[in-house]
Parts: structure tokens; sequence; C-alpha cells
């Protein structure tokens, strides 16, 4: 017996169709033309990312985060939307960065690369390691190299250093978890490793994919105060002193995606379901229901965090508590759209729809493409341009490519 179709869908059908289209432009006209022109250095290899408003550049340094960001990218729009010879060809581009002095030897990488590809800051993250590990998964699902052995037992050992390196205190410390409590962002971050990891290695990280689930839906997100937190203690309690008062929505939001692919890959509608019990708590805490967007992050029990927290650097961008940052309204945007579609959630649908406005009005750059970085609460700009050390080709077309795929498959009826 067939089942029925989702009523979500059904019911929204000619809004989602308008919203696909308006992805669909935004992606393949605005977006990805953006980056595909510009970021590639033809002279030295690599990737630039530092950009203005118009596109001019105006940074030479290639942070160490873009290599594995750029390569999965434009791997994932030939995974995505079929063969491609330039996005190959700029995925590959991060591929050979592998194979270079950005790789420090041990599984490890460089934070920060000089023009002619010299070490300027070598191992400080391992947010490097996590972008370079499932940007290799995607690269070589997209080149057909998924199957080559030298390739695949590359791709084996950066894994496994990796998931060694999220369990080192020396290495958490880098990532500025204080002693005794665990950092959200780590969690999750290898939660996408460990599902992207099934595309070449199906099931040999399930048990840290359904930890890292668990940790995200159950112990970072706390029923008690109805919060999801970005730092609990070791035993996942919260601690409700310092940067442990915070509640990050863009992080949450990201974690909450993660776990709704996950669930569905794993047969766990139990996890999709408890994904849209988390988003409401952030949808109650961190929406600006007067400018609309997300705030950057609030406090758990007052919407103004305490003292130290109320501007944060962004590279060298003050950015306000409550300002709109571009990736925390793309991890929303995205977020709000997969709930509503996976747990039929008028809710979390009709959210999505003033996201979609938001970002077309007040983010997307309708004259020179991408979306702004940092606008002030109101809407005024904070910071008009399109990439620097922490902004380039990743979370705006990945939310684009994300939601391109998600609606065609709401209106296919392939989501029940």
């Amino acid at each position: 017996m067939d089942q029925p179709k989702n009523a979500l869908v059904q019911r929204h059908e000619a809004e989602l169709r308008r919203l696909l289209a308006r992805c669909r432009s935004q992606l393949f006209e605005d977006v990805v033309p953006f980056w595909q022109q510009r970021l590639e250095d033809r002279d030295c290899g690599g990737y630039f990312s530092g950009f203005d408003r118009q596109g001019r550049r105006t940074d030479e340094e290639k942070p160490g985060w873009f290599v594995g960001r750029t390569m999965y990218t434009f791997a994932a729009l030939c995974n995505t939307f079929g063969e491609n010879p330039a996005w190959l060809h700029l995925a590959a581009v991060g591929r050979r960065q592998l194979d270079g002095p950005f790789a420090l030897g041990g599984g490890r990488f460089a934070q920060m690369l000089a023009r002619d590809g010299s070490v300027k800051t070598g191992f400080t993250s391992v947010f490097t390691g996590h972008f370079a590990v499932k940007g290799l998964y995607e690269y070589l699902a997209a080149a057909g190299k998924a199957g080559d052995p030298a390739q695949r037992a590359l791709a084996k050992r950066l894994t496994d250093q990796l998931l060694a390196d999220v369990q080192d205190p020396a290495v958490l410390r880098m990532e500025g978890v204080p002693p005794g409590m665990q950092k959200h962002a780590v969690n999750f971050m290898t939660l996408i490793v460990a599902l992207e990891s099934r595309k070449l290695f199906e099931n040999a990280y399930k048990t840290v994919l359904e930890d890292c689930v668990h940790r995200s839906l159950y112990v970072f997100a706390n029923d008690a105060l109805a919060a999801p937190f970005e730092l609990v203690s070791l035993d996942g309690q919260p601690v409700l002193a310092g940067a442990g008062r915070l509640v990050d929505p863009g992080h949450t939001m990201e974690s909450l995606w993660f776990s709704i692919h996950a669930g569905e890959a794993l047969g766990r509608p139990d996890y999709i379901r408890r994904a849209g019990t988390v988003l409401d708590w952030v949808l109650d805490r961190a929406y600006d229901e007067e400018y609309g967007g997300f705030y950057q992050h609030v406090d758990v029990e007052r919407t103004v965090p305490e003292a130290p927290f109320l501007v944060n650097q962004y590279a060298d961008i003050p950015a306000a508590w409550d300002d709109k940052i571009w990736w925390v309204q793309a991890e929303g945007l995205y977020a709000l759209a997969a709930s509503a579609i996976h747990n039929q959630n008028e809710r979390h649908f009709q959210y999505f729809l003033r996201m979609a406005d938001y970002v077309e009005n007040a983010l997307r750059d309708h004259e020179y493409g991408e979306w702004f970085a940092i606008l002030q609460r109101d809407g005024a700009m904070r910071a008009d341009c399109k990439g620097f050390a922490l902004k380039g080709a990743y979370h705006v077309p990945r939310c684009l490519l994300n939601l391109c795929v998600l609606l065609q498959r709401a209106l296919d009826g392939e989501i029940r």
C-alpha cells in the first residue's frame, strides 16, 4: 500500500515550487558564479577567500579552513547536479593542497598559508581537519575515486587521526574548551564527518555517529531548561556561568539539520522529531520577532548576554550579540525547512517562509552577488564584504544546494 503523501507539502506546494525556483536561481546565477570566477589562485595554487562587496580581492592569505570547505562545496555541486568540469577542477585544487605544505604530517593541517603556499600558522584548530576530511570524502565521490585503495587508505588515516584529536585535551584547549567542559561545535563537526564518511566506509563509524547525535540532541540540549548550550560539563550538566550561559543558535541549528540527515540515513525518526523539539527552543530564545533573523547568541535566562559576550570578534570585525551573521541565517534557513518538511511542522514552515524573505530582502546582494557578511539587528550594514578568514564558498552555497535537494525531493513525494 502506498504511504500517504506529506500533508505539509500538499498544503504548500505552490510556495515550495516558488522557493525552489528562487534557490536554484540564486545558487546558479548568483552565488556559484561569484566564487567560481575568482577564488582559484591560478599562479600559486590554492584558494583566495578575501573579497570586498564587489568581489575585489582584499587578502592573499589562504585560511586552512577553506581548503576542505571549498573542496567540499564544488565536489558537492558535482555530486548533486551532475558532472561539471569547471566545478571538478575547482574541487581538485583543494585536493592538491592535501599533498603540499598545508598537510603538516601525522594527519594534521596548517591553519593559515601565505599566497605561495608556505605555512604561516601551523596546527591550531581541529576544525581544519574536520573540513579537510569531509572535503576529501566529497571529492573522491565526485572524481570517481571512492574505490581507489590508496585514496581510501588516506581518507581512513585522516579520519582516525581526527577522531583521536577530538579526544585529546591539548587539542581541545586550542579550541578554547575549558577544563572539565565539552564543546558542542567539536561534537557536531565530528557528527557530520561520521555521517559523510558513509560515502566511503558505510557503517564503519556508525557508533561515533550515533554517539554524536545523542550528545547534540540530549546532552547539549537540556530538557529541564528547554535550552541548547554550546558548553556543558563532561558529565553533561549545564554550567550556568560565563560562556556556559550562552545559547548559540547557529551552531545548534547546524547540528539539528545534521541530526535530521542522520535520522533519515539511519532510519531513526526519533532523531528527526527531537530535532524539531530543540528547534522550537531556538526559535523561542533567539529569533528576532521585530526585525527578523537570528541573533548571534543570547543568554540562557535573559535575552541580553553578560558583558563579556556583548561583542564578538569576527576576524577583525566586531559583531554585537544581536547582529545577524550570514552563516547563522544560512543554517537557520535550512534547519527550518528540513524540520518543517520531515516533521510536517507548520510552525517551522511559517518561520522558514519568513527567513527566506529575510535573506532575500536583507542579506542577498542583488547587485554584486553572494550574501553580505554581517548586518546590525535592524538590518543596517555592519560588514558588506563577501569573503574573509571566516567567510568563503561554504555556508551560503551549501545552504542553497541543500534547499534545492530538499524541496525537489519533497515535491517529488520522496519525503513522507
